[in-house]
């Protein structure tokens, strides 16, 4: 039986420490050293990081591809996103708003009319604002599980679309908006509502819509495929131990828009750079009123924003938003934040997952470390 690799979210007290974002620079090689001390610490494989500050931004990478090998990271390397992916779907989201091809509030009934028969009364409600909120009632996997079990012949496209199929078998686990719970099966649904609205597929939409216009080039999906295995990061158990060539190395095709792109560290942080323009209300990809709504909750059960990212504010001090995400597939792990009125973005990756391993404590550490003023 294949094994589904929940992705987390999580949050770190600590992140929140007061900080002056002049105190907090960092050079390349401090960066570097950074991260190789965190690597000893830890013993995992690779890491990666990224911080920019303003007009500062300093990339390191350190470590290996595959425990047991001679072959180190390097800056083109894919680093898997896992859950951090969310956010970059609920952007293809924003897109097609903008585009007046979809709404927040649009119910499910009219997007899939052909199978809202099948349905009940809270299901034809449910919206784009709840799935990215994981305010839907979804369960966290529910019919996912049958993709687990075998392998698809189906398109990725083809896969959501039978799952759309199958909703009528689900039961909500609470009312619409009234509870929060993070639904893998939320995103992937929002997969297929891309799929539906943009006429084209996610993994089109992502390329032609985000990719493209910010200039990102070194990306993919999903596990190295076999040619790649000697030129990207190798994925590794929470003990350190490589997954077996002939083993399962992510999940299906069917979760793309879950949890399943990787990218560049450099890469990444145009990402990141895109999503602080439009959290500081800069110009970027979307309209200005579809950006303001973007980090924003319209329901109170939820930390997470419509933007996909869970969105907080300093308990103590001014009221300062933070962006913050965790992703892994159990074989990597990754963090990301953004301080949009600090023009903070910081991001660290490691191949070795996964939540509560060494992955996830060496990337958090680091992201504490960055995030800390400097002494």
């Amino acid at each position: 039986m294949r094994h589904l690799l929940l992705c987390s979210c999580l949050f770190v007290g600590p992140f929140f420490e007061k900080s002056d974002p002049k105190d907090r620079g960092v050079t390349r090689n401090e960066l570097r050293s950074l991260l190789e001390k965190a690597r000893d610490k830890y013993d995992v494989p690779g890491l990666a990081a990224g911080i920019s500050c303003g007009d500062k931004r300093h990339m390191a990478v350190v470590g290996l591809r595959k425990h047991g090998s001679d072959v180190s990271v390097t800056m083109d390397d894919h680093w898997h996103l896992g859950s951090n992916t969310k956010p970059i779907t609920a952007l293809l989201i924003a897109l097609l708003i903008d585009l007046g091809l979809l709404d927040w509030d649009t119910p499910l009934e009219q997007i899939f009319p052909e199978h809202a028969g099948q349905w009940g009364s809270d299901l034809k409600k449910l919206t784009p604002a709840h799935l990215l909120t994981h305010t839907s009632g979804l369960p966290p996997t529910g019919p996912l599980l049958a993709f687990l079990l075998a392998s698809s012949k189906q398109s990725p496209a083809q896969d959501r679309e039978k799952l759309v199929t199958g909703l009528g078998k689900v039961k909500l686990t609470a009312k619409l908006g009234e509870k929060y719970e993070y639904s893998n099966l939320g995103y992937v649904l929002l997969g297929a509502i891309i799929d539906r609205r943009g006429k084209s597929s996610w993994e089109e939409q992502l390329e032609k819509k985000i990719l493209q216009p910010l200039g990102i080039k070194h990306w993919g999906l999903g596990a190295p495929a076999m040619k790649e295995a000697g030129m990207q990061p190798w994925p590794h158990k929470a003990d350190g131990k490589p997954v077996a060539a002939d083993g399962i190395m992510d999940n299906p095709p069917v979760l793309n828009s879950a949890g399943r792109i990787r990218m560049s560290v450099a890469d990444y942080h145009r990402f990141l750079a895109e999503t602080l323009k439009l959290a500081r209300g800069e110009k970027g990809l979307l309209k200005p009123a579809t950006a303001e709504k973007l980090f924003k909750s319209p329901f109170p059960a939820s930390p997470h924003s419509l933007s996909g990212w869970l969105a907080l504010r300093k308990k103590t001090g001014p009221d300062r938003l933070v962006l913050t995400h965790d992703g892994s597939n159990g074989f990597n792990y990754c963090v990301a934040s953004v301080v949009p009125d600090e023009n903070l973005a910081l991001c660290v990756f490691t191949n070795q997952g996964g939540p509560g391993g060494p992955g996830a404590k060496v990337c958090r550490q680091i992201q504490i470390e960055l995030r800390a003023p400097k002494k």
